[in-house]
């Protein structure tokens, strides 16, 4: 395969060789426009489930074969993350970096100094950061696409996810565990971190841990790959 090619992935719907099935509208812009590629070039593509395929082009419409599998991780990212809603489109920055990571999940969440603005339109903010993360899992060459979820409460969202391990990024004392639970999710505050409120319901339940970044003082856009660097060197 020309390292071209084996350079640049492409998303695709792929479950299993021999299939016929098409590239998505921007997919085939991108592989017949940009990369010029021609009908018989092979191709790598990514179906954000977990494999990797070789795939071949069968038509100038962006039909491929799927020729075979090359990589398969059955067990999504043991890792999540959770961050508060920042001003503006402040939140697209880290978001579009963690994406690039092995994430599983990213989740918006409304906090009491979250950032919110009457009118605000979620769902266009929705579009651009899952675009992100479909650019991301191309660009890093991941078998799974980080999924992105809309805005929630920050409560109703760790009363759903209490069996699974929280590690909250907070000044104080280093509690977490060693070694790391197989399934973690990160939970970062927005611009002016976390109300008292909030700390106290969150440390003071079981499986739920705390994680000091460091002596200076991080902007909020800046806080969350911190924290997941921090984890992912200590994996």
């Amino acid at each position: 395969m020309n390292k071209l090619f084996d350079e640049n992935w492409f998303y695709a719907p792929a479950q299993m060789a021999g299939e016929s099935i098409v590239l998505p509208p921007e997919e085939a812009h991108h592989a017949l426009r940009a990369l010029r590629l021609k009908v018989d070039d092979e191709m790598l593509v990514s179906n954000g489930e977990g494999s990797v395929f070789l795939v071949k082009l069968t038509s100038e419409t962006g039909r491929i074969e799927v020729l075979e599998r090359i990589r398969h991780e059955p067990e999504p990212p043991g890792i999540s993350l959770a961050i508060g809603l920042l001003k503006g489109r402040d939140v697209e920055i880290p978001v579009e970096a963690v994406c690039e990571f092995a994430v599983s999940d990213v989740y918006l969440l409304r906090t009491d100094c979250s950032s919110e603005f009457d009118g605000q339109n979620f769902d266009r903010l929705m579009e651009r950061l899952r675009q992100k993360s479909l650019a991301a899992l191309k660009q890093a060459k991941k078998t799974w696409l980080t999924q992105i979820h809309p805005p929630e409460g920050l409560r109703p969202w760790r009363e759903r996810h209490l069996n699974t391990a929280l590690i909250v990024a907070h000044p104080g004392k280093d509690t977490v565990p060693s070694p790391l639970p197989s399934s973690v999710q990160i939970l970062v505050g927005p611009e002016g971190g976390f109300s008292k409120e909030e700390l106290e319901f969150l440390l003071g339940q079981k499986n739920t841990f705390q994680l000091p970044l460091g002596e200076t003082r991080l902007r909020a856009i800046h806080a969350p790959v911190a924290a997941l660097g921090n984890l992912l060197a200590r994996r």
